[in-house]
């Protein structure tokens, strides 16, 4: 029983650094993700696991995400061009498969933990969660008073930056919901403070409006009527943020404002570039259902808004990237199966979260932001983003088996 306690504590302890800390530190997020897997299995093989005791639908997320890793395998295989650097897909597929694949072996392990172990070892797993948060928001705060850039790069892009640290926040939050803990009401306070006040540096529209939405809904879930009045502090504060940031995010959302009303007459813009890209997106999917090269899809796609999106600039010069939409990145190069599991991969994490009963703020706290973020952009072509969101999802399994506090 000790070492099950051990070696499920330190493995979580490890997820928690993929989690939390990949972006900034990504060697030691990537070797912590590496080293849990090892003691997972030893314990798995310590303990051997019935199971009959075990959640299945977990099984089936395992099948998904392992499909979703073969998919970018077969598409590098029949369709990569590692000299054809200038296309992310070409560059990034060969490493994010491996990582999805590890995962799904993971998310394997991470359900064989005993329930009665994991309740043994969550003030543990709590302690772990939140020194990861504290060093990632100290890292988060580093990078951008240090570099030289209005919006925090933090691991490299600003929105991706947004995404992960919205997931993350979340992900703190459900955690002190989950596990008891002194003064929680103020800890639950100061993660969201922190958590929005890194969104809003990066400038990132989305996440912006998001995290206090996603807050709300928690709120409206959790608590009684009587009970939300205790709510209001924390959007009181949360309201206040953007003050002390009252030109960047003035900036952002009238430059969001007015790229929405000038469509019509000019394209070339944040939010028109990304019709462009999505209707494009779509078309040359139509015609390619097993998938294609990133260079064929390029000619498809330059083709198409040359003569359709009246050249739109700013979607040709995103095309070397992604589509920014998950699922019609997904259709437009590995066709429309591949495409059809990452929507599945949304389904099964909403059932699976759905099917804790009252608990199942997962899906407001990792599902929804994934599909929102997942809507606007893509996640699933950087290595570091899907180890973050892979080690969550481990996370979520072991949090949402506790009992309800």
């Amino acid at each position: 029983m000790r070492s099950a306690l051990l070696l499920s504590g330190v493995s979580i302890w490890l997820l928690a650094i993929g989690a939390y800390l990949a972006p900034t530190e990504w060697i030691m997020g990537r070797n912590a993700i590496f080293l849990s897997l090892i003691l997972l299995f030893l314990q798995f093989l310590k303990i051997r696991p019935d199971f009959t005791n075990m959640h299945k639908g977990w099984f089936f997320l395992v099948a998904i995400t392992l499909c979703i890793g073969l998919s970018q395998y077969l598409w590098v295989m029949n369709y990569g061009d590692s000299t054809a650097n200038w296309a992310l897909a070409n560059i990034n597929y060969t490493i994010t498969y491996k990582y999805i694949i590890t995962f799904s072996v993971l998310i394997f392990l991470v359900n064989a933990i005993p329930n009665h172990v994991i309740e043994h070892c969550k003030k543990f797993i709590l302690i772990g969660i939140g020194l990861s948060f504290s060093v990632a928001v100290i890292e988060a705060f580093h990078v951008y008073f240090t570099e030289d850039s209005p919006r925090a790069n933090i691991g490299g892009i600003s929105t991706t930056a947004a995404y992960l640290a919205t997931l993350q926040g979340l992900l703190c939050l459900y955690t002190l919901v989950k596990i008891p803990v002194r003064y929680r009401s103020l800890l639950m306070l100061l993660v969201a403070v922190m958590t929005y006040i890194i969104i809003i540096m990066t400038g990132t529209r989305s996440a912006t409006l998001l995290f206090p939405f996603i807050l709300f809904l928690i709120a409206c879930k959790t608590l009684r009527i009587k009970e939300l009045k205790k709510f209001i502090p924390v959007f009181t504060v949360l309201l206040l943020i953007p003050l002390f940031f009252s030109n960047q995010i003035r900036e952002r959302f009238v430059e969001g404002y007015h790229d929405f009303n000038q469509d019509s007459t000019n394209n070339s813009t944040s939010i028109g570039s990304r019709f462009s890209m999505w209707e494009s997106g779509i078309f040359t999917a139509k015609y390619h259902l097993i998938g294609q090269s990133a260079e064929s899809r390029s000619h498809d796609i330059t083709h198409y808004i040359m003569a359709n999106e009246r050249g739109n600039p700013e979607a040709l010069r995103n095309i070397p990237y992604h589509l920014h939409n998950e699922v019609i990145e997904i259709a437009s190069l590995q066709g429309v199966v591949p495409a059809l599991l990452m929507v599945l991969f949304y389904i099964v994490t909403i059932w699976l979260f759905k099917n804790k009963g009252k608990d199942n703020l997962p899906i407001l706290t990792f599902t929804l932001p994934l599909v929102i973020f997942g809507g606007v952009d893509v996640l699933f072509i950087y290595p570091k983003v899907i180890v973050c969101i892979f080690s969550m999802l481990c996370i979520y399994n072991v949090l949402s088996r506790l009992e309800q506090p």
